[in-house]
């Protein structure tokens, strides 16, 4: 007998869900604003340095971010089938699994820190900020993998408040300690950009405990019994959860060597990529929301035989999604000068980050369908064509990005096109994968 109650599809109820994940995803926006506002004052090295280690980071972290969305899927699909016992006992193996993960996470980090990753950054200067603060944000891998199962716990009960609660703790330690470590504010000792490095390891500790601490009051049964590691629930874990590893860390290590092609092109190109990078992020805080509703829906309407009302749901999702990227994002196409202005005084970097913000507006809008329809194939349980539609998609996108970088330079609001060959091939290929699915197209079934 399913104990669950069933998903509600109505305009408020996803809302309901998706708001938490996304203020949760803004707060994070503004963390890394700051980052880059005190990094920026620091010098030019400092942000290029520190935002390369951080694209490192965020890289590898994606083998967890894929195995949590994993999970997401199976404690969804499982509260939809009624097996609430089931999907508990998950949780705590999923949580075990991320503990080992951000260990040997860790150690890969460190492994490719003795000289192989500065060995392909150019500037000296650059590889000076690069390798110490990678070295601090290693040890981030532990906390950051453990929160990213709780995350899958929340969002695959459609229980998100405590996402918000979690994010914001950390957001506000990060901050904090940002002011403090950077530039010594409150009379704490300054350390330049190697601050901003242990005020983020620092804020992922705080986060991961206000998540072991809330869980165990909000979830009250998600520790219990004490039944860690399961055989059953690995193997079928794993089986969805491998393709999406490989899917994001393919996703996000092509971006990555994005912007180290770019460094090859100029430091002033490189400044430009990583500011328009952390603002393309206020796009990616309506669709974190949206692409985990999605995820959660598609995963339990399925468990519960409810597959009829997917066309409808997913309608809804995707009109919210781009009202929420429209919200967010007009500045880049209605007042490019005023968010420029920012981060760059008059003069050459000034005009090439407000024309790249024009470019960027076209791609949140494109990430806005495309992300919707790729999260639904992941919803589905068919992680293994997800992974395809990526797979191909990067493969032109990086072809793409050297040409315009490496073999014939562009300008940078350019080379930010090829965004848009990303986003259109990723939606492209989605849709022709879910044009095949019985409950898109009954003449299937």
């Amino acid at each position: 007998m399913k104990t669950e109650r069933p998903l509600q599809n109505d305009y408020a109820s996803l809302l309901r869900m998706a708001i938490p994940i996304s203020l949760g995803s803004l707060v994070q926006f503004f963390v890394v604003l700051t980052d880059n506002f005190f990094l920026a004052r620091l010098n030019e090295d400092a942000i290029n340095g520190a935002g390369n280690a951080g694209l490192v980071y965020l890289t590898l972290q994606m083998l967890a971010v894929g195995s949590s969305a994993a999970l997401q899927i199976t404690i969804a699909k499982r509260l939809g089938e009624g097996r609430r016992d089931l999907a508990m006992s998950t949780f705590r193996s999923g949580l075990a699994f991320h503990l080992a993960l951000g260990i040997a996470l860790m150690a890969l980090a460190t492994i490719l820190n003795q000289g192989l990753l500065g060995s392909t950054i150019a500037s000296d200067s650059v590889r000076n900020v690069f390798e110490p603060f990678l070295s601090v944000r290693t040890w981030g891998f532990i906390p950051f993998s453990l929160m990213l199962a709780f995350n899958a716990l929340y969002t695959g009960t459609a229980r998100t408040l405590p996402i918000l609660i979690i994010s914001g703790t950390t957001a506000f330690v990060n901050i904090i300690l940002d002011a403090g470590w950077v530039e010594g504010w409150w009379g704490m000792t300054a350390m330049g950009a190697q601050g901003a490095a242990w005020a983020s390891f620092v804020a992922e500790l705080c986060g991961c405990a206000m998540a072991i601490c809330m869980t165990a009051w909000v979830i009250k049964d998600a520790y219990r019994p004490w039944n860690w590691l399961q055989r059953s629930n690995l193997i079928a874990l794993w089986k969805l959860a491998y393709p999406l590893m490989a899917q994001f860390i393919v996703t996000v290590g092509t971006w990555t060597a994005f912007f180290f092609f770019v460094e090859k092109v100029g430091g002033m190109e490189l400044k430009v990529s990583h500011v328009a990078r952390n603002l393309f992020m206020l796009g990616f805080v309506v669709a974190q929301g949206m692409q985990q509703t999605t995820r959660t829906y598609v995963s339990g309407m399925i468990g519960e035989g409810r597959s009829a009302e997917l066309k409808v749901t997913l309608r809804r999702i995707v009109l919210l999604n781009i009202g929420g990227i429209l919200i967010l994002c007009h500045g880049f196409i209605l007042y490019p000068e005023t968010l420029a202005s920012v981060f760059f005084d008059d003069g050459e970097g000034f005009q090439a980050m407000t024309r790249t913000f024009k470019v960027v507006f076209v791609a949140v809008l494109l990430e806005s369908l495309s992300g919707i329809f790729l999260s639904t194939i992941q919803g589905m349980g068919s992680t293994v064509q997800a992974f395809w539609v990526e797979l191909v998609t990067v493969t032109l996108y990086l072809i793409v990005a050297a040409s315009m970088t490496l073999w014939w330079p562009q300008p940078i609001w350019v080379i930010w096109r090829v965004e848009w060959v990303y986003f259109s091939c990723i939606g492209l290929g989605s849709w022709w994968f879910l044009r095949q699915a019985v409950w898109m197209n009954p003449k299937n079934g």
